[in-house]
């Protein structure tokens, strides 16, 4: 098997598992059972079991925001492209049985044991925010708020919205939020 083949895996195998089970209930001997390869290849990868959830972190971002692009695409109007970043998430949620945001997750879990995994956690979030900044830039909206407090709305309607999905099961919050925005554009 070819090494970036073997490091794709154990990321892969790594984020399904942390997802699903957790990362404090997920052990490196399940990881590298359920992607069926020797132990030393997992430490040729990755020194330790943080360096993976780091790498499953850092990869999940890439694809998350690369997932986006291609949702947002057909979208031009500014002011569409905003809100349908509340479509968006609402699908994902689906998709994944709202089972929650990652990030939060592991945040959650680590506490303030993990400062390089907090670090990471922190840059999503932060991506997260100047992408919404980065919209609500191009929009001529109504002007109640200014561009920073409006995207500091959406941000914290949007993450409310996903806690809330996780916890009832369901994209309610995330709608109403998304309606609430739509007030103020």
């Amino acid at each position: 098997m070819r090494e970036s083949s073997v490091k794709e895996k154990l990321i892969g195998v790594a984020g399904r598992l942390f997802h699903k089970q957790g990362y404090n209930l997920t052990g490196i001997n399940q990881v590298i059972e359920e992607a069926d390869i020797a132990r030393g290849s997992m430490y040729n990868h990755f020194q330790s079991k943080t360096d993976l959830l780091i790498a499953y972190l850092e990869q999940f971002q890439e694809e998350w925001f690369r997932s986006l692009e291609e949702f947002l695409r057909p979208i031009t109007d500014p002011k569409k492209r905003l809100l349908a970043l509340f479509e968006y998430r609402i699908r994902r949620q689906q998709r994944a049985e709202f089972s929650g945001c990652p990030f939060t997750k592991i945040s959650a879990e680590i506490g303030n044991e993990e400062a390089e995994v907090l670090k990471t956690v922190q840059k999503f979030k932060d991506s997260v925010r100047s992408y919404i900044a980065g919209l609500v830039a191009q929009v001529k909206h109504r002007n109640i708020l200014t561009n920073e407090a409006l995207t500091e709305m959406i941000y914290l309607m949007m993450e409310g919205g996903l806690v809330s999905a996780a916890i009832y099961k369901n994209p309610g919050d995330l709608k109403r939020g998304k309606k609430i925005v739509e007030q103020f554009l």
